[in-house]
Order: C-alpha cells, then sequence, then structure tokens
C-alpha cells in the first residue's frame, strides 16, 4: 500500500504592521509571530520604492508586500514559522 502525505503550505490570518514596535505581525496557526521587516533580505523585495502596506495573498499562504508605485513583493508565510529565516 502506497501512502502519499501531503505537505500543506502555512497560512496566516491576519496580518499588520506595528509602527510602535517596526515589526510585521501574522497569526500562523493560531500564535502572533513578528518579524521585523529590516530582518527579510533585500533579495527577497522586488522593489525599493516605499512600503504602502501588507495584506495577504493565495488564501494566506504569501504576504504581500504593497509598493506606493503599485508594485507588490509575495513573502511566503512560510518565512514567519521558526527556523524560516
Amino acid at each position: 500500500m502506497n501512502v502519499v502525505v501531503e505537505e500543506k503550505a502555512a497560512t496566516a490570518a491576519p496580518i499588520w504592521f506595528d509602527p510602535k514596535s517596526g515589526e510585521l505581525h501574522a497569526v500562523i496557526a493560531g500564535i502572533d509571530r513578528a518579524i521585523p521587516p529590516g530582518s527579510i533580505a533585500d533579495d527577497d523585495f522586488e522593489s525599493s520604492s516605499p512600503v504602502a502596506g501588507f495584506s495577504l495573498g493565495a488564501g494566506g499562504a504569501a504576504m504581500v508586500c504593497r509598493y506606493t508605485y503599485g508594485t507588490e513583493t509575495w513573502l511566503l508565510a512560510d518565512m514567519w514559522l521558526p527556523g524560516g529565516f
């Protein structure tokens, strides 16, 4: 008998930026994960324009970084799991 186990991507809900702490927060599996945006490698961002906000994409499987000039970077929610960085 062959058993196939499908790995499920982490999903987040909700997501927000805390200007007081300077951290981006995402609730994943009921746990609030916080990450300073400065700890995300510059290579992960597709634009150097100012960030206008963050939202969820792909049913919560990605964090969408929206820039003031209309471009976006999609960051996988898996990055917020322990050992993701």
